[in-house]
């Protein structure tokens, strides 16, 4: 008896694996983007900015051949912004032993079966829950890949309603990469964009903005996907509803509502970690936001597994197989940084610059603001990492002042380049991942969200007109 009881209240969601093809495809991409990045520093002249003023000069810190293979730890260990990167791998790796935890507690089961349970009869309702909630996590802590972890939970959710699994992989994807477009408080785009920013500029500046947008974006999201829901409800109008819910009895209710209560305060003092980290002058100058986050996180885990899990070792063991299961993930984050690297050692990055600087200075900044977000999207599908295009764009960006682009309205760029993209290009793993659990083709999944896209993609640009035309 104890152990059926067990099943029921503490069921486990399957868990995630870090894609081989994925990771691949996506380490061969970066490689080859080493490669040019190391044959341009041999064909781009060496420069640097001095007093504001840009000269050519005669680099001798160019990397030999040999050392491009050695790039990547030699840029973890000594490259410029080295501490961001290593905050960002900290954190990747804690969320995956968080959400391990969290997964095998039954937590995350809890929380989904509640609101199934509770929003059967107002299924679309329970589209613009999931979206905030999902959109939240994704903007306000980062979270994407992670939360994949939860289809298996909506899909089941959308059988329950008739909805399809393109359904249900879009209430993870579309949804976190809308977040990571909007991100409030997010530590990998708009903590580490500020971080990074040549010119001085807090989490905070801006916030109001961004807020509108969530708000804006969030109703685009949610119609759309009431949209395709209906479109599903058509197909299969003839199949009856069923609430494989229903049925649960009162206790276990009881229990769900207990561990979803602890995730939401585990949660809840993560954001209060980041908001009091970015406030707070002298933890703002650390720059140690991400550090304290992954803090909370370990330290919450630890708590709810040793409580539901039934002692530290079972949960630490937990923990540890989460925090393998995104290990390749840091191979990602140290090949993107070393393009990087790669560059500043053969002093192109101030070359580079110049060029882009004079070409935008050139054109008037309702045009530039758009040719940017054009150049930020080339490097989002070549470059998927956020990170690697924090550290490489960010600096580059905002070295010198662009005439009519505020250090708020090119990061703002930045945020809508790199966010509703993870879930556009084939280079993004975590696409690639959704779509086949999901069994969706490309083309398929192209052509359900293709319209949706482009929506984004005019609405956003709307916004950074707006935000240039107030003064942002």
């Amino acid at each position: 008896m104890r152990n059926n009881k067990e099943k029921q209240t503490n069921p486990s969601v399957s868990q995630i694996q870090f894609g081989l093809k994925s990771f691949l495809t996506v380490c061969g991409i970066l490689i080859g983007v080493m490669l040019v990045v190391g044959i341009l520093t041999f064909i781009i002249p060496a420069g640097e900015y001095n007093d504001g003023k840009f000269t050519a000069i005669e680099s001798t810190t160019r990397l030999p051949v040999w050392r491009w293979i050695t790039s990547p730890i030699e840029a973890i260990i000594r490259g410029e912004g080295n501490f961001n990167i290593i905050q960002v791998i900290i954190v990747l790796l804690v969320l995956g032993g968080t959400f391990m935890v969290l997964d095998r507690t039954g937590g995350l089961y809890a929380t989904v079966s509640l609101v199934v349970d509770k929003f059967f009869n107002k299924r679309y309702l329970a589209i613009w829950i999931i979206t905030l909630v999902m959109m939240l996590l994704s903007s306000c802590f980062g979270l994407q890949e992670e939360l994949l972890i939860l289809f298996p939970l909506f899909l089941s959710f959308c059988k329950a309603m008739n909805w399809s699994k393109l359904q249900a992989i879009s209430l993870v994807l579309i949804t976190t990469g809308v977040g990571f477009t909007v991100a409030l408080f997010n530590p990998f785009t708009i903590g580490l964009a500020t971080s990074t920013s040549q010119t001085p500029v807090s989490i905070l500046d801006g916030l109001w903005f961004r807020i509108m947008l969530f708000v804006v974006f969030y109703f685009i999201t949610c119609l759309y996907l009431i949209r395709m829901a209906k479109k599903d409800e058509k197909k299969n109008k003839d199949k009856p509803l069923i609430n494989q819910f229903a049925s649960l009895p009162k206790e276990v209710k009881d229990e769900f509502k207990k561990k979803t209560k602890m995730i939401l305060i585990l949660f809840g003092s993560a954001l209060g970690v980041i908001i009091l980290a970015s406030a707070i002058p002298f933890i703002a100058e650390l720059g140690i936001g991400m550090v304290l986050m992954a803090v909370v996180f370990v330290i919450g885990s630890f708590i709810i597994g040793a409580k539901l899990l039934g002692g530290a070792k079972t949960t630490f063991s937990c923990f540890f197989k989460g925090v393998k299961t995104l290990a390749p993930s840091v191979v990602v984050v140290m090949l993107a940084f070393s393009v990087k690297y790669i560059a500043e050692q053969g002093q192109i990055l101030d070359t580079l610059f110049f060029y882009c600087y004079t070409f935008l200075c050139s054109q008037p900044p309702f045009v530039a603001v758009i040719i940017l977000y054009l150049i930020i999207l080339v490097f989002e599908f070549f470059i998927p990492s956020t990170s690697a295009k924090v550290s490489l764009l960010i600096p580059l960006l905002t070295l010198a002042p662009i005439p009519g682009l505020s250090i708020n309205v090119i990061i703002l760029t930045f945020l809508f380049a790199d966010g509703y993209t993870n879930v556009l290009f084939p280079t993004c793993g975590t696409l690639v991942i959704g779509i086949s659990l999901a069994e969706v083709g490309y083309l398929e999944w192209l052509k359900r969200t293709g319209l949706f896209q482009i929506l984004l993609f005019v609405v956003s640009s709307a916004f950074l007109i707006l935000a240039i035309y107030i003064g942002l």
